[in-house]
């Protein structure tokens, strides 16, 4: 039986609990739960701003998968800018762990949402700019996943920056988010 199925994991007390909740509350509309409507996008409900850390191993880029959509999910952030998203930070991550892993100790994520628009960094500790956002076409021969990555942050209405820091480099993502 794998960790997630086993008695008394953290995983299965998660997945207990969010079936648990979805049962009560499935049939039932919110008005009659004394549920409060949804606040406007511009103010989500929990963190505006959250940051993790971790080591740049292949486990990391799941990880960070599974943590940015349940908070996605928590804004309410449409299905397909979520999986915008997704694809954006995947693609990061891993990049980070296969190209800046000697030089990292740790792969920092953070995620902010302010003034209609979501901020996505993913920041590491090699000091070098991704090539791949700054001239890879469809017919290069490497970086294709940053063009993929740079095209879908284009169609989104999205902007991608590289900033340097002292320690090495931050892939900033900023999209609006749908009116």
């Amino acid at each position: 039986m794998s960790a997630a199925g086993r008695p008394g994991s953290r995983r299965a007390a998660h997945r207990e609990r969010a079936e648990a909740r979805l049962r009560r509350t499935a049939d039932v509309p919110a008005a009659s739960r004394g549920v409060p409507v949804p606040a406007p996008r511009s103010a989500p409900p929990g963190p505006v701003l959250v940051r993790w850390t971790l080591p740049p191993v292949l486990a990391a880029v799941p990880e960070v998968r599974h943590r940015l959509r349940d908070l996605l999910r928590g804004w309410r952030v449409d299905d397909e800018l979520t999986d915008t998203l997704l694809l954006a930070a995947t693609e990061l991550v891993s990049n980070s762990v296969r190209h800046a892993a000697v030089l990292t100790e740790q792969v920092r994520v953070t995620c902010a949402i302010a003034h209609g628009r979501i901020r996505l960094d993913v920041s590491d500790d090699h000091p070098f700019r991704p090539r791949a956002l700054m001239d890879t076409g469809m017919d290069a021969e490497d970086g294709r996943g940053l063009f993929i990555v740079k095209l879908t942050i284009a169609e989104a209405h999205g902007v991608i920056d590289v900033l340097a820091s002292e320690t090495g480099k931050t892939i900033r993502i900023r999209v609006p988010l749908p009116l």
